[in-house]
């Protein structure tokens, strides 16, 4: 990698974070709606916030085949923000009743070629709400993952009480190459998906107090394989002090970023700057294409 962290320069990078506006109303607690919410959670604002907190690059990440052009409205309008393309497994159930693989598949194929598109995700297994469109999950899964061996891209994988069938499945696809975002701690799957030539990113919830297993698992994981993430809107850091232990009153965003690095730090007793060394470098080595970009 070629960016400015050859020159010792110590940056975050947000690799998993959901932008649209739609996403930040989502999340909002009923009742608690202020008069400038609107203004708060555009995404100008948002992103100004990231940078100022050094958080210097965001990787948008794509559901549902709907948001694709408002995800490339955003990255197009900053250099600092790249966008990934993909079918969410909540998402499968209803994909397979409005598109065809062929479509599907077509859709997919042209976002690739978008100089900012560096990536296909969110794609994978969640068995926690979904546990009927088991079948349906699984060919969206294995398709996405086709797509990916032809478009010589990464994946952003979501896991969620599935690790095993993921884990099988990736087996089938051993050229492709990509990251397990939101690691929630289980130590097995992430032995697995290490051998693999995975990485495994890791979100707010390494600042929870309930997080005994992730904190575990933590010290497993090679520095040169870890990423970092908000998962925006969703599981805020609990890491405010201004208002300790309220995390789940505020609505997560890039800049918090920097609460996570921290947690992960403390956790590992490293200093919080080889965090952001490696968890940077790392995200530029797995999205080279996001690298090239920066550096064309």
């Amino acid at each position: 990698m070629t960016t400015s962290m050859q020159n010792n320069e110590e940056f975050l990078v947000d690799s998993h974070c959901h932008l649209l506006f739609s996403h930040f109303k989502s999340v909002l607690p009923r009742g608690d709606a202020s008069s400038d919410f609107d203004e708060k959670y555009a995404v100008d604002a948002v992103i100004k916030r990231a940078v100022d907190a050094n958080v210097k690059y965001m990787l948008l990440i794509g559901t549902e085949l709907s948001d694709v052009s408002e995800l490339r409205d955003i990255s197009d309008k900053y250099d600092n923000v790249f966008r990934t393309v993909g079918i969410h497994p909540l998402e499968a159930a209803k994909h397979h009743q409005l598109y065809s693989f062929d479509e599907i598949s077509g859709a997919i194929r042209d976002n690739c070629k978008h100089v900012k598109s560096v990536g296909i995700g969110e794609i994978g297994l969640d068995y926690h709400y979904e546990r009927e469109s088991k079948n349906q999950q699984k060919e969206i899964f294995n398709l996405q993952l086709g797509l990916a061996k032809e478009c010589d891209l990464p994946v952003s994988i979501h896991s969620r009480e599935a690790s095993d069938d993921v884990a099988d499945i990736l087996k089938d696809h051993p050229s492709v190459k990509g990251v397990i975002h939101c690691f929630s701690g289980e130590k097995r799957f992430a032995e697995k998906v290490l051998d693999m030539g995975f990485y495994i990113s890791i979100s707010g919830t390494i600042t929870y107090k309930n997080a005994i297993e992730l904190r575990n698992s933590l010290k497993y994981i090679p520095l040169d394989r870890l990423l970092i993430e908000t998962d925006s809107p969703f599981l805020t850091p609990d890491s405010f002090p201004e208002t300790p232990g309220l995390f789940r009153k505020k609505v997560n965003e890039p800049a918090f970023v920097a609460h996570v690095a921290k947690g992960i730090s403390e956790r590992l007793d490293v200093p919080l700057q080889e965090v952001m060394y490696h968890s940077s470098k790392n995200f530029f080595e797995l999205f080279s294409k996001a690298a090239a970009y920066i550096n064309r």
